[in-house]
């Protein structure tokens, strides 16, 4: 193995070690530093499907509801 694969080897097995979170806070300093504008923050689909459920008084939260057992039935069973 080459020294390129062995660093590349050791920094795979460095960045498995961080907290994602602290990645990403890492990359948006990275990104504001060079002048670019950072990309916002994604909510996770747990996130997002909350907000969705209790919009409008929880509107659609059935929906969201058959969703999840779709989603999560072979789970169940």
């Amino acid at each position: 193995m080459d020294e390129r694969k062995k660093l590349l080897l050791m920094m795979r097995e460095i960045r498995k070690k961080i907290d994602p979170k602290v990645l990403e806070r890492a990359h948006q300093a990275a990104l504001i530093q060079m002048g670019e504008k950072p990309a916002p923050l994604r909510d996770n689909e747990a996130s997002r499907l909350f907000k969705l459920a209790r919009a409008d008084n929880g509107a659609r939260k059935s929906e969201v509801l058959a969703f999840l057992e779709k989603k999560f039935r072979n789970k169940l069973n």
